[in-house]
């Protein structure tokens, strides 16, 4: 998502604009772009969340490219990038996931291609309950966005 460019008014393209809130749940066929708000579930194929935008939902997408804040749980297929001065707040299963110096991991966020091999990438994910060992041979790989 990075090297695209969306036009506002293009079609399947959604535009949440600054001091918008919108509440409910939205998809959209090819992309959306909120530097409002979103209280609610999003399904897209492309995200991008403004510095002062923000999702309070549920996210399902293939690269999102972070600004903003997202919140709750989010599956994002193929490619989360979290900008300096981007938030993550929920729980996030992605593909690949680059985070730049500055960005805040609040939640948990969990790498994986396919859904057998989900590694967390940093330390802030949710503790481990009595019955949910990890499997022989897994990895723990941690991301440090405070350097």
């Amino acid at each position: 998502m990075t090297d695209k460019t969306f036009r506002l008014g293009a079609p399947n393209v959604a535009y949440i604009g600054a001091g918008v809130t919108v509440k409910g749940a939205i998809v959209v066929p090819e992309a959306i772009i909120v530097d409002g708000v979103v209280e609610g579930d999003v399904t897209a194929p492309s995200i991008r969340i403004g510095p002062d935008g923000a999702i309070k939902g549920n996210v399902v997408s293939s690269d999102v490219d972070c600004h903003g804040t997202l919140g709750e749980k989010a599956e994002v297929k193929d490619f989360l990038l979290v900008r300096a001065g981007g938030r993550v707040e929920g729980r996030v299963t992605c593909g690949d996931v680059e985070v730049e110096k500055g960005a805040v991991l609040a939640g948990g966020i969990f790498s994986c291609y396919d859904r057998g091999d989900v590694k967390p990438v940093n330390d802030n994910a949710p503790a481990r309950r009595g019955g949910d060992a990890p499997r022989a041979g897994a990895e723990r790989t941690t991301v440090d966005a405070a350097e």
